[in-house]
Formats: structure tokens, C-alpha cells, sequence
């Protein structure tokens, strides 16, 4: 009875460990790595915990504040009088050691002192074009020979994912100029200057002649791509962000590195409902004639696409300018996305259930359920072509669509604006 009541014992002490282990690194989860503050402003840093933050500059000088009693993070020098109670605002970012009840420290958090912000949000539904840079690699496969026996030359040579960028030092415009270049080989062997993962290589490979009597390597390619999507905002310089996730290959989902890319006027024709297991979709017409471009692309990256806007007035005729909410900001409860589905921009009711603070979560962020009857009777909830549809939460822009469960279209993800308007500024400096 002693030995049972020892592993008893033993058993509810690593339960406790473990319970304890999880519950910590569930409160390091609810508690994000950076935040921004306005300067100037009463930020509440409402994290739904029990969270005191004390704040300290470059000069070891603090100041408390308590989320438990709704207290509000002032980042100007207004108690210049108390030495403890100062922020030097010689650096517009500051520290704040986050303590659970005050008392057990749990995280360093980054502040950035930041000035109000205001945007436009748009929900324009727009054709988005971009040409990789280089020629992508979808995959390899074999072609019968003029022999009849089956070929692969690409096979271990070429990877998905890899960009070809010249042929026996020639640079490719397109795949065609590819194609040509094997065709013209005479069965000699060929000099491919790739880029696999960033880094240049150069790979011999010997082109074998087909039945139908050219030369081919076995390889899928591709050196452009087109759809549609949604315009999140533009800035007051003209600038824009939109989608809040990549452009991707079809085939491979890998990101596309984009050589040149532009939005332009499309035009919606149809909608697909979506349903459990199978994504929705928005069916549209772009028209490439220049006059209905309206910008360049000029990053393709995990946040986004971004760019230049060229006549950014036509489209503020329907944005409304919001001021910018950041991720403290946000909160369970009744919020907004607005979207264009039937060539009318309208705002249609969601409700934000999750908000979630992990860096590898970054387009994800933020978790909800879409509430409005119109909508849910259109398409069934969030579907693809929606991407990008700017959210809005309490008279301010705080994020925008990136995807739906596949399983639940009236369920999706959100970006945190903050992180689009980051990139946007990086991509146009």
C-alpha cells in the first residue's frame, strides 16, 4: 500500500509539472512579442489576462501599469517631476516586462512608439497578374522517345520549386525562349543556370529527341499566372497592400517570386458556394488592355502583395479612411469585413472568436466566423477571392481575410493590419 500510495503520489506530481508547464506556455502564447503604441495617445494594453506591464527604457527607468484595473500606458514624458515614472523618448521603442499578477515575470515585450495612422480600406475586387522571375519549375515526367522507349532527362537534375534563368548563358524571357533553346540543342548537352532556394547553380542536362521529333527535357513549367483578389488598403501616398497571403503555384503551393506583376479592373461573372470540403470561389473576367491597369506589383511575400497604385483617386471614390488598429486592440466579439461579391463593395457582419499572438501564426492571427444572412446565402461564407477583404472592429482597420477552414466555409483567418502596413512600408520605402 506504501509503494501504490508513492506512485500516487508520483503520478498527480508530474500531472501538476506537466499542468503547469502547459499553462505557461499557454500565458507566453496570450501574451505577444511586440505590440505598438500610439505616441502621444492612452493605448490600453487589454490582453485578457492578469497581466501588470512595466515598462523601461534604454535607461533603466521604469513605469507600471495594470491591465486588471484598465489602467492606460502613457509614452509621453507627462511625469517628468518622478525620475522612476519617465520614458526617454530618444528611442521610439521601449520595453515592457509582462508579470502575471504583478509578481511572476513572464515575457520581455517589444514596444514600438508609433504615431496615429490612418488608411484607406477598400474591398475592390481586383485581377492580379505577375510573371515569375525566371521560369518555374511545376515538376518533372517522362516522354516517349523516337525510339519508343521512355525518357526522363529532368529527372533528378531539375526539382520542383527550381527557376531556370538561362540556357548555355542565354537569359529566358518566357518559357517559349526556353522551349526554342532545347528545340534548336541538336542533341548536344545543355548548360542550365538555375536558382533552387536562393542560391545560383549551374546543372548539365542532356535533351533527348521525341516522337514527335523535338527535342524535350521531361519538364513542367510555368512563367506567369493570373486571378483575382481583393484590394485590403491603400495609403495616403498611394501605396497599396492586398490579399495578406502569397501568391502561390497552383500545382505546388510554393510562393512565386515575381519578376513583374499588375493589378488591374476585373470584373465578377459567377460565384461557387462554398461547402464542407470544398472551398468556394469568386469567378471573374480581368481585362488586360493598359487602361484598366491600375498598379504595379512590386513584393509577392507570406503577408501579401504590394505596390504602386497609378491613379489612386478613382479608387478612393469607394474607400472610407480608418484610423489603424493594432493587435491589443482587438477582441472577441461583433467586427466587419467589407467585400465586393456581386460588383457592389458592401460590409457584411462576422464575429471574431480567437485572436492569436504566434509569429508563426502570422497570417492566421486572428479567428472568426462569419454572422451576416446576405452573405452566408451568396456564397456560404468566405471563399477564395475574398482574400484580402479588410476587417474592421470598433471604427477601426484591424486586419484582413487570408483563408477559409476547409471544412467550414462560414469560418476563416485574418491578418493583423499592422503586419500588412509593415511589409507595404519595407516594399515601398
Amino acid at each position: 500500500m506504501r509503494l501504490i500510495r508513492k506512485s500516487i503520489k508520483n503520478i498527480w506530481q508530474i500531472i501538476v509539472i506537466v499542468w503547469l508547464v502547459f499553462a505557461y506556455q499557454l500565458m507566453l502564447n496570450m501574451v505577444p512579442d511586440e505590440v505598438k503604441l500610439i505616441d502621444g495617445d492612452l493605448s490600453k494594453l487589454d490582453i485578457s489576462m492578469p497581466v501588470t506591464f512595466e515598462c523601461r527604457d534604454s535607461g533603466k527607468r521604469f513605469i507600471d501599469t495594470s491591465v486588471m484595473e484598465n489602467q492606460q500606458l502613457q509614452s509621453s514624458m507627462d511625469k517628468a517631476g518622478d525620475e522612476r515614472n519617465e520614458i526617454d523618448m530618444v528611442s521610439d521603442t521601449v520595453v515592457l516586462r509582462a508579470k502575471l499578477f504583478g509578481i511572476i515575470p513572464i515575457k520581455d515585450v517589444q514596444a514600438d512608439i508609433v504615431a496615429e495612422q490612418e488608411v484607406y480600406a477598400s474591398g475592390e475586387n481586383i485581377g492580379i497578374y505577375v510573371q515569375t522571375d525566371g521560369i518555374f519549375v511545376i515538376g518533372t515526367g517522362n516522354f516517349e522517345g523516337m525510339d519508343g522507349v521512355l525518357y526522363a532527362p529532368a529527372q533528378n537534375v531539375l526539382k520542383s520549386g527550381d527557376y531556370i534563368c538561362a540556357v548555355d548563358g542565354v537569359e529566358l524571357e518566357n518559357k517559349e525562349a526556353l522551349m526554342d533553346a532545347v528545340d534548336k540543342c541538336e542533341g548536344k548537352s545543355l548548360v542550365l543556370r538555375i536558382r533552387r532556394n536562393g542560391e545560383t547553380l549551374e546543372l548539365y542536362i542532356q535533351p533527348k529527341l521525341s516522337k514527335e521529333e523535338t527535342y524535350k527535357l521531361g519538364v513542367w513549367v510555368r512563367d506567369d499566372l493570373a486571378g483575382i483578389g481583393t484590394l485590403t488598403y491603400i495609403s495616403q501616398d498611394g501605396n497599396y497592400g492586398a490579399l495578406g497571403h502569397a501568391v502561390t503555384d497552383m500545382d505546388t503551393g510554393s510562393m512565386l517570386e515575381v519578376g513583374t506583376g499588375k493589378l488591374y479592373n476585373s470584373r465578377l461573372v459567377g460565384i461557387v458556394k462554398g461547402e464542407s470540403g470544398k472551398p468556394g470561389e469568386l469567378s471573374g473576367v480581368i481585362n488586360y488592355e493598359e487602361k484598366y491597369c491600375m498598379g504595379d506589383i512590386e513584393e509577392n511575400c507570406e503577408r501579401g502583395i504590394y505596390g504602386t497604385l497609378h491613379e489612386k483617386n478613382n479608387l478612393l471614390e469607394h474607400a472610407v479612411a480608418y484610423p489603424v488598429g493594432y493587435k491589443q486592440d482587438i477582441e472577441p466579439g461583433e467586427a466587419e469585413i467589407i467585400s465586393d461579391i456581386d460588383g457592389t463593395i458592401a460590409h457584411y457582419k462576422i464575429r471574431i472568436t480567437e485572436v492569436n499572438y504566434r509569429k508563426n501564426k502570422e497570417n492566421k492571427s486572428i479567428l472568426f466566423e462569419v454572422e451576416d444572412a446576405a452573405l452566408l446565402e451568396s456564397t456560404g461564407g468566405i471563399v477564395q477571392g475574398m482574400s484580402g477583404s479588410p476587417m474592421i472592429q470598433n471604427g477601426r482597420l484591424i486586419g484582413a481575410v487570408t483563408h477559409v477552414f476547409v471544412d467550414d466555409a462560414k469560418k476563416g483567418y485574418g491578418i493583423f493590419i499592422e503586419d500588412m502596413l509593415e511589409m507595404g512600408k519595407t516594399s515601398n520605402p
